[in-house]
């Protein structure tokens, strides 16, 4: 009995990202409000994988850091789902690691306006929830929203 294998002739298609932002970041300081104050500004940079039969369906990685007053840094992994070639949306655990931790859920969308074949300048608003880690506010979790802009390359 022979026994064939499948022939794999699909790849990923990889685009690369680089951008900044800032927005708003909440929580409960212990006064029993919920109050808001300007996010740091953040420098992220990150990979998209989608495979080249489904381009719909994306696993993405981002690498941040915030660079106001002390540096943090962190990393996120992403579910994306494009909608077209230019909307996207997606769900992912995000987290700060250094020098204190934060742990927590993200959602978010992410438009790219195309700046040529395989170059674009994406926009992208999110919301990210993180009731985990050891830089907490004194109670609840801390809670971005967040916009962030950049240029995105098809590699």
């Amino acid at each position: 009995m022979v026994i064939a294998t499948q022939a794999h002739a699909e790849g990923y298609l990889v685009d690369g990202d680089f951008g900044m932002g800032s927005g708003m970041e909440g929580g409960d300081a212990g006064t029993g409000k919920l109050g808001w104050r300007r996010a740091r500004l953040r420098i992220t940079t990150g990979v998209d994988l989608r495979d080249d039969e489904d381009q719909a369906n994306a696993l993405g990685f981002r690498a941040f850091a915030e660079i106001e007053k002390r540096a943090t840094l962190g990393g996120e992994a992403r579910y994306e789902r494009w909608l077209s070639h230019s909307v996207g949306a997606y769900a992912g655990v995000i987290g700060v690691v250094t020098p204190e931790t934060l742990f927590g859920g993200s959602v978010g969308a992410t438009v790219v306006l195309p700046l040529g074949k395989r170059a674009g300048l994406f926009l992208e608003p999110s919301f990210s929830v993180l009731p985990l880690g050891a830089d907490l506010p004194s109670t609840g979790p801390l809670l971005w929203l967040l916009f962030s802009v950049g240029i995105k390359l098809g590699l």
